[in-house]
């Protein structure tokens, strides 16, 4: 067997290998279970050369599970075998029977990544894996800035902007590596990543000399092996109850370090107190108004405020005050020693959108890896006929896809609606505490919103919030089936996180999920992981969905493979917390076969929205602060390339239709698109026409008479007629039972039908008329006065030309409710959105410092959403 031919080593087990084992290293005993075959074969199919060495043992392999199959090359190219893998375990004192080894798969992995690698052997190093191309780009760029900064005035700043996967605490080693650092601080608000850092440094073989510490494995600050540390800011900035610098934290003042990582940058670095830790020239302590706008800033992002400000805020002055005496602190350390000191910086982050609009770093102190890139990436390794699929190293990472629902269709407008008008999803799903249990406030709609996402909507809704279109709703169109095993629901609170767990369970389609509140208990970031981990092991012994509801917790460097898909329920202003959010579905979740053969278990994952204005304003922010940190300088450009991977499917009430760049473009900067905004004007909830109205507008025959001379009214009277008689035989018609299954009433059906239709009809023919409403205000002068007042008093003429309706017309059709004022109000405010956008894109806007006002229905707001008149 020649050395040079480039085969592959495998590692199965069979039955009868499962038998126990004893072995001796110095006067220690190890037991263990478990045999492995460590085989090598010139074949590029192991399986090939299994078969043939069961024979009629294992007839057609059954019963044997390939646990490993690598390619047999070293790191330098130059091929090993089985024999080499043979002879390290031989040397650690491993019994061998022939190729038959009693061995964990983490030992044989060791002795492999030993032979790769030329180290010696480390039962404890099982990776060797090299890093990947982007991976490279990333260290060389940044050290390349680094080298040709390291004598500037101020330490040198790299940002990486890599989503979740990219592999960036493994990547910063090998940057530790090529810089021949010494001494690296990872920093970071989100403790939960600390097995990350300590396991990359811990498994891997070029990473054998280093050292881990932290606050629970300390190390001695003059250690000769190279060293991280990882710390939490909250541990950092804290003191003890006299005001002295905790004891485990004095060494690493007392460093000089080589560089400082503060990771998950996005959450909370960028705030006042981290910086003046790691940035000395910019230690002037935050106000206290910057300290409150700070914390409003990290509940934005996180939910979850209450946790975090007595451990960031408090004691912070001390920490950074000027001199010894205000610090409290009376040993060796004096202020100055309480800042740190780092030769370079390097920032982590997924979502750093913050610091790349604030302008903290120019193009050429960014490294990019976003969504985008990697699918891109995926796509080219496919569609190359050199390169096997099923090496694919971006294989694992499904695809992502968008469906936004209008959820305001169904919401009360008097408690779900923002100053501004804009519908206001965390108030949708507002629920409170009463005794020792949680309630929503408006439980009916919740019940309704559930019924939904089975697309099981009552009469009256699917009228409303459908139009009578059934979309593909999360569970009920069979394209979602798998995604939908194991979701997370991202609540606006506590109370309403608990409220929506007792709604599930009391609900007959789900309760028998399991469902777990990670949100308002004592276990917070990396410790509210593992309950959820323990729900979903018990989902796979029973078979069973779940759905695990968070507020903030397992949002931002939590990784749980099993979820497919995000549901959206509350309102968000920041990208950050918005896209670590949603790509917390985009994580890997495979198994092996068998046979060895790796199954990816989530090709695509979904995000479902229920705030379409804010997910596409989201999309657009994205794009914008995207684009300042790449060549592409057009966000329109960012944004194709986005959607072209994360495709955007929005639902209004009529259709689903996937949405386009100029759509996105439309809605960042006037708060609805264009064609969004034209469906906006034919919403059927614009126009009242519930029995009692129609019975108004029958008792008008003046009006009556006035309509009916209109082509599109003929028929008015006899349309309302039908409609009011087909109600009244619904209500004396034959109901069915609750639950007991009996049909309804042919007639009431048949009347139910009918109604429908005529229903429709006449609305179409009303909503012509208001369809005309948006070119009057586009063509009247007065926008700063509301729409009834410019229609009665200001422009009376031109709206009468416009409508084809007289001044006397309006006012009776507004006595008797024909039109909604709230849906009114919330279609005029879209409208001047768009059109004051318009008008500023062109240079003859008021300008955006200009406090302006905009009529709507009846009244007149600020444009800052604030009433005014």
């Amino acid at each position: 067997m020649s050395s040079q031919v480039v085969g592959r080593i495998y590692v199965y087990t069979a039955p009868g290998y499962d038998t126990e084992w004893t072995r001796t290293v110095g006067s220690s005993s190890i037991e263990g279970r478990g045999r492995l075959k460590v085989g090598w074969t010139g074949r590029p199919d192991p399986r090939v050369r299994i078969k043939e060495q069961s024979g009629t043992m294992y007839p057609d392999g059954e019963g044997i599970v390939i646990l490993l199959d690598e390619p047999a090359v070293r790191s330098d190219g130059t091929s090993f075998t089985d024999s080499d893998i043979h002879r390290v375990l031989d040397n650690a004192g491993v019994q061998r029977n022939s190729e038959v080894v009693e061995a964990t798969l983490d030992e044989v992995k060791a002795a492999i990544s030993a032979v790769r690698s030329g180290l010696d052997y480390d039962p404890l190093r099982t990776e060797d894996f090299r890093p990947r191309p982007e991976q490279k780009q990333a260290i060389e760029l940044t050290k390349t800035y680094f080298t040709q900064h390291a004598n500037d005035l101020r330490p040198p700043r790299f940002l990486w902007n890599a989503k979740m996967r990219f592999g960036k605490t493994f990547s910063t080693y090998q940057l530790a590596r090529q810089m021949a650092w010494r001494r690296v601080l990872v920093l970071t608000y989100k403790p939960a990543v600390r097995n990350a850092w300590q396991d990359d440094l811990r498994n891997h073989v070029d990473f054998a000399e280093w050292v881990y510490a932290d606050r629970d494995h300390p190390s001695d600050p003059d250690i000769d092996a190279p060293m991280v540390w990882f710390a939490s800011f909250q541990d950092l900035l804290g003191t003890t109850t006299d005001g002295d610098v905790k004891e485990h934290n004095e060494s690493i003042h007392l460093i000089d370090w080589d560089c400082i990582v503060l990771d998950e940058y996005h959450f909370g670095a960028w705030q006042g107190a981290a910086k003046e830790v790691c940035s000395p020239a910019s230690a002037a302590s935050s106000t206290e108004a910057e300290r409150k706008a700070e914390l409003r800033d990290l509940d934005e992002e996180t939910g979850r405020a209450d946790e975090v400000t007595e451990l960031v805020y408090d004691g912070i002055p001390r920490l950074l005050a000027a001199t010894p005496e205000s610090t409290g602190i009376n040993q060796d350390l004096d202020a100055k020693d309480m800042r740190l000191s780092s030769c370079s910086y390097l920032y982590l982050s997924g979502t750093p959108f913050r610091a790349i609009a604030d302008g903290e770093f120019n193009e050429e102190q960014i490294f990019n890896w976003t969504y985008p890139d990697e699918q891109r990436a995926k796509r080219a390794w496919d569609t190359d006929p050199a390169k096997d699929p099923i090496r694919n190293p971006y294989r694992e990472l499904p695809a992502m896809e968008m469906f936004t629902y209008s959820l305001s269709e169904l919401a009360s407008v008097e408690i779900d609606q923002r100053p501004d008008g804009l519908f206001d999803l965390s108030g949708y799903f507002a629920a409170k505490k009463v005794g020792s249990e949680y309630h929503f406030d408006d439980p009916d709609r919740i019940s309704e919103f559930l019924n939904m996402l089975l697309g099981r909507l009552t009469q009256s809704a699917t009228e409303k919030l459908l139009n009578n279109f059934k979309p593909p709703f999360p569970f009920s169109d069979g394209r979602f089936t798998e995604a939908v095993e194991h979701t997370v629901w991202f609540m606006p609170s506590v109370a309403s996180a608990h409220a929506m767990k007792a709604s599930l369970l009391a609900h007959p389609f789900f309760k028998d999920f399991l469902v777990h509140v990670a949100a308002g208990g004592t276990k917070v970031g990396a410790a509210a992981k593992p309950p959820v981990d323990k729900m979903l092991a018990e989902a796979a012994k029973l078979g069973k969905q779940t759905i695990t509801l968070s507020v903030g917790q397992l949002m931002t460097g939590v990784t749980v493979p099993q979820w497919g898909a995000i549901l959206v329920l509350r309102s968000l202003k920041s990208p950050e917390a918005y896209f670590q959010a949603a790509f917390r579905v985009q994580s890997p979740w495979t198994s092996k076969r068998p046979d060895g053969t790796r199954v990816v278990k989530k090709q695509t994952c979904y995000v479902f929205d229920f705030d379409p204005n804010r997910a596409l304003s989201l999309i657009y922010q994205y794009g914008t602060k995207l684009a300042r940190s790449t060549t592409k300088t057009a966000p329109a450009e960012v944004i194709g390339e986005l959607i072209e991977f994360l495709p955007i499917f929005a639902f209004d009430g009529g259709r689903m239709d996937p949405v386009d760049v100029n759509a996105v473009m439309d809605w960042g900067t006037a708060g609805a698109g264009a064609a969004m905004l034209a469906k906006r004007w034919g919403s059927p909830r614009l126009i009242d026409l519930s029995e009692a109205v129609l019975t108004k507008l029958l008792e008008d025959t003046d009006l009556l008479d006035r309509l009916e001379q209109m082509e599109d009214f003929r028929n008015l009277r006899e349309d309302a007629t039908k409609i009011i008689a087909q109600s009244k035989k619904i209500k004396s018609g034959k109901k069915p039972k609750a639950f007991d299954g009996d049909p309804e009433d042919p007639e009431v059906t048949a009347a139910r039908k009918a109604k429908r239709e005529q229903v429709k009809t006449l609305r179409a023919k009303l909503l012509k008329f208001v369809q005309s409403i948006p070119v009057f205000m586009y063509l009247t002068d007065f926008r700063e006065e509301s729409l009834v007042d410019v229609i009665e008093s200001l422009d009376t003429q031109l709206f009468e030309r416009v409508t084809g309706l007289t001044l006397d017309d309006f006012h009776k059709l507004s006595d008797v409710g024909v039109f909604n004022p709230d849906q009114m109000d919330e279609a005029i405010w879209q409208f001047r959105l768009f059109e004051r956008a318009s008008l500023d894109y062109l240079g003859t806007g008021t300008g955006e410092d200009t406090k302006e006002r905009v009529g709507l229905w009846e009244r007149t707001v600020a444009i800052e959403g604030e009433t005014v008149t």
